[in-house]
């Protein structure tokens, strides 16, 4: 496919855990990679270097000791990142536990602000139409073959349906990429 500048796509949101996704996809983030912790596995250092390739990376990590050692080593992994920052105090909640999950709303809209603004103003057209996934035999019944084969030519490092979808457009792959990957 041909690509844009990598400024003229919509950014991808790196967090640690699901519940920071979750929140994130409420607030407007539509491309969402979890890291799963400060031991992030091979696969997805992978799958995030070549989606870096077509898109901005922002890092929004947990201002804490850990979310700090993730960013270094996605930095180093990745090269340059833009980073949302939360203060560590906007962050901590009645039981002192610190993370973006913890941050008050309005706290998090205003971090993300720029990105979001940057987000809503882009005009991408996505690479995959909404059926086009089940149309192409990756959801249903006998699609599990078809879906394999996908997510292996193209390193995707998730198992679900919603997660394999969303991996390919995060990578911008088209319809006719994915019909010769499942007719070789």
């Amino acid at each position: 496919m041909e690509l844009n500048n990598i400024g003229d796509n919509r950014y991808l949101y790196v967090c640690e855990g699901k519940t920071d996704s979750d929140r994130l996809k409420k607030l407007g983030c539509l491309f969402v990679v979890e890291t799963g912790g400060k031991y992030i596995p091979r696969e997805v250092i992978e799958f995030l270097k070549e989606v870096h390739k077509i898109r901005e990376i922002v890092l929004v990590l947990d201002p804490d000791s850990p979310g700090k050692e993730i960013k270094e080593k996605l930095k180093r992994e990745l090269g340059k990142c833009l980073t949302c920052y939360v203060k560590q105090k906007d962050a901590k909640d009645s039981n002192n536990k610190i993370g973006i999950a913890q941050a008050k709303s309005e706290v998090l809209k205003e971090a993300l602000a720029p990105f979001i603004k940057h987000d809503l103003f882009i005009d991408e057209n996505l690479s995959l139409g909404d059926d086009d996934y089940y149309e192409l035999g990756l959801s249903g019944e006998s699609s599990r073959e078809k879906r394999e084969k996908v997510v292996k030519h193209f390193r995707i490092p998730f198992q679900t349906n919603k997660k394999i979808e969303d991996a390919l457009l995060m990578l911008s792959i088209t319809r006719s990429e994915i019909e010769d990957i499942i007719d070789e």
